[in-house]
């Protein structure tokens, strides 16, 4: 920034928003990551920002937001595209509450019933891939003085339900609104210079992230350090190897009591919605046994208020599993079932989740310890191992900013090899994180953004047709 210092206070923002950020947030000065993407931020370019989870991406993103409608082009609207419904949630009340600093209205849509809000009035609107995809189909009114556009969570254009409507909704904003300035944030990814190539974007990428992170196998509850990830040098030795106590056969059993005896939380991702539930309600009854009566009238309190909130079958589920201080998270939670356990454990009235990978998606719950107990899931008609991306993005979740020094990630290996432990420190800690690919060119994505574009976008020839998919990045990465 022109020699500036890292200081909030020295943004070129209104007061009134510099204020908001530092009184209301406590945010005085930016990350080093944060501080490296502001030149070309600032200067109205295309930018991919691509630092690790909880190193403050989404402050960048808002800072951006508040730059150019307030100053650089007041009269227009902002786009942030986020791919998960919770995620679109959570923006949404994050920045409602700095535009409304500054006297701009946030608009959320979503697709689903109860899920848009004020879409026709705002001037930032909060979507979800697939809302703005109906959106420029049916109401194209609403982006024609789009002037910035966010893409958060980018690297999901290699997920292959999520990725091609993200994909689409990109390139078709940057033809409708070619001057707009794109921000893409994103975890790290094997290609990002080739991706910021796309964007035609400036390029900021960091490992630096605020908490010390320390990366551990568990084989036959035997846990060893393998790597920290230190971004202050303070602290790189590793911790010594141990064996945790517990049953053999219940291994989440003995992590969580291991993670109690230091006081701390734990995010346990699964992989699937039927495995979150049976270990969180396995974990509730283990931990029930240990909990004091005032914690347990506490937990009763918040298992009533779930049920109160929608009595079904996963609703009683929950409820049960909470009064062992334990739930689940899936996309089979109501919108108020999962604000009120996000809510839950970010205030410490509960100890564990046991999740799908989904969480792990951009919604800012972090814990001082992360287990992920699945590294393979079904997928495509069979077994697959999970992406290096998909558990480093888990395992980005350990280390809450602000309350530990230090976050434990950790993978389990089933088996009796402690050779397969080498091997999976190998490729998940050192090994590259793959590159992300466009999913467009498959069938269905393929044929059904294909007959929108000539329906809905005005396309009347090949020559057109041409044009538009080599804007696309399958158009950009495939001859």
């Amino acid at each position: 920034m022109g020699g500036q210092t890292s200081r909030v206070s020295d943004l070129p923002l209104p007061e009134n928003v510099k204020s908001f950020i530092i009184d209301k947030w406590g945010i005085e000065s930016l990350h080093p990551p944060q501080f490296d993407s502001m030149n070309p931020i600032l200067a109205g370019e295309n930018t991919l920002v691509v630092i690790p989870t909880a190193s403050g991406k989404s402050l960048i993103a808002y800072i951006a937001i508040m730059k150019r409608l307030l100053l650089d082009d007041p009269q227009s609207r902002a786009v942030y595209i986020v791919p998960l419904k919770a995620l679109a949630r959570e923006k949404y009340t994050e920045l409602k509450e700095i535009a409304e600093s500054a006297g701009l209205k946030v608009g959320l849509g979503m697709g689903d019933g109860g899920g848009t809000k004020d879409l026709d009035s705002c001037d930032i609107m909060v979507c979800t891939s697939e809302k703005l995809d109906s959106i420029m189909k049916l109401r194209p009114e609403l982006v024609s003085n789009i002037s910035l556009v966010v893409s958060d969570e980018t690297h999901l254009l290699n997920d292959r339900d999520r990725g091609p409507t993200l994909e689409i909704n990109l390139t078709r904003l940057r033809i409708m609104r070619p001057d707009a300035q794109i921000i893409a944030l994103s975890a790290t990814v094997g290609n990002s210079e080739e991706i910021a190539g796309w964007l035609d974007a400036t390029l900021v990428e960091s490992t630096w992230r605020p908490v010390r992170l320390e990366y551990s196998t568990l084989a036959d509850l035997f846990l060893e350090p393998r790597l920290v990830q230190d971004a202050r040098k303070t602290q790189t030795q590793l911790a010594v190897p141990r064996s945790l106590s517990g049953p053999s056969s219940h291994v989440c059993a003995a992590v969580l009591d291991d993670v109690v005896a230091q006081k701390g939380q734990l995010l346990i991702f699964v992989n699937s919605r039927r495995s979150a539930q049976s270990e969180a309600r396995r974990l509730g009854e283990r931990n029930l046994k240990r909990l004091e009566e005032e914690k347990k009238l506490d937990l009763e309190k918040l298992a009533k208020q779930i049920v109160s909130l929608n009595d079904s079958i996963t609703g009683e589920a929950l409820a049960n599993c909470v009064k062992g201080g334990v739930a689940f998270h899936h996309a089979g939670l109501t919108n108020d079932q999962r604000v009120l356990v996000e809510d839950s454990f970010k205030s410490g009235r509960l100890t564990a989740i046991a999740a799908t990978p989904t969480l792990a998606s951009g919604v800012n719950l972090p814990a001082r310890r992360v287990l992920v107990r699945d590294m393979k899931r079904f997928d495509g008609g069979m077994s697959r191992p999970l992406s290096v991306m998909e558990v480093r993005q888990m395992l980005g979740r350990a280390g809450r900013p602000g309350f530990d020094d230090q976050g434990e990630a950790w993978i389990s290996c089933k088996g009796d090899s402690l050779g397969l432990a080498d091997d999976m420190a190998e490729r998940y800690f050192f090994g590259p994180v793959e590159d992300v690919r466009s999913n467009l060119a498959s069938d269905p994505p393929l044929r059904v953004h294909l007959l929108s574009a000539i329906a809905n976008s005005g396309i009347q020839s090949r020559a057109a047709l041409r044009r538009f998919f080599s804007a696309t990045f399958l158009g950009f990465t495939t001859p």
